[in-house]
């Protein structure tokens, strides 16, 4: 092998080297991604049918899950050499730049399927008509005041004196019901979409939607745990 084989051999094996760990790297980076404005989208939408179904006070039906149409089969495509063969031929400059290629439709094909949140499963569905029946029973105690949003999106009472005392334990127990609905809403969507740890983003999330999107005169907290009137 000439000096001039042995360069051309050791420069296209680096700029391979370099193509594949950039490739590998973007990959790990892209899969942590947590899609806050598709979450908040999420929220602002669940949110807003909770509170339309409270205000009517009748459960709103499920969303039905969205179909999925089977793609055209794809026309016959003559077979291509092997990959190992193809990069052995080509230049280090152009085996690099198709490995970079292959890195990048990568990051783009993950943060696309991150863009969005999934909730049109089961659990999902589940989750959001328990919370909206519920929502109906808890809107009379949100507009006296009894009752009101704290800052991690859950539900606490505000003024029990709102509420005859014979009727405090029965409040009591239906903001716990509530709470369970909505911690199960939040681990529910966070499932669907195959990350469980995104629970606690998603519960953020929602927080601030149930604030913006509460009509006036509900109370809620703020991050220091003072109770604000809207």
């Amino acid at each position: 092998m000439t000096r001039q084989d042995w360069l051309k051999t050791q420069g296209w094996r680096s700029m391979l080297a370099l193509g594949l760990l950039m490739a590998l790297s973007a990959c790990v980076t892209v899969n942590i991604y947590f899609p806050a404005a598709a979450a908040q989208k999420l929220a602002d939408q669940v949110v807003g049918e909770v509170y339309k179904a409270a205000a009517k006070g009748a459960l709103l039906a499920p969303v039905a899950p969205a179909v999925s149409v089977p793609a055209p089969p794809a026309a016959p495509t003559r077979s291509a050499a092997p990959a190992s063969n193809a990069l052995s031929m080509a230049s280090p400059y152009h085996a690099a730049s198709y490995l970079l290629a292959m890195g990048f439709s990568a990051i783009s094909g993950t943060a696309e399927a991150a863009a969005n949140l999934d909730a049109s499963s089961p659990g999902v569905q589940s989750a959001r008509a328990q919370l909206e029946a519920i929502a109906a029973q808890m809107r009379p105690y949100f507009v006296s005041g009894a009752v009101g949003f704290t800052a991690n999106g859950l539900v606490a009472i505000h003024d029990a004196a709102a509420v005859p005392l014979q009727q405090r334990a029965a409040l009591n127990g239906l903001v716990n019901s509530n709470n369970s609905a909505l911690s199960n809403l939040y681990q529910q969507i966070a499932d669907a979409n195959g990350h469980p740890e995104w629970a606690g983003q998603i519960q953020q999330t929602f927080a601030q939607a149930w604030i913006n999107k509460a009509p006036a005169g509900y109370w809620y907290q703020s991050p220091s745990g003072q109770w604000q009137k809207k």
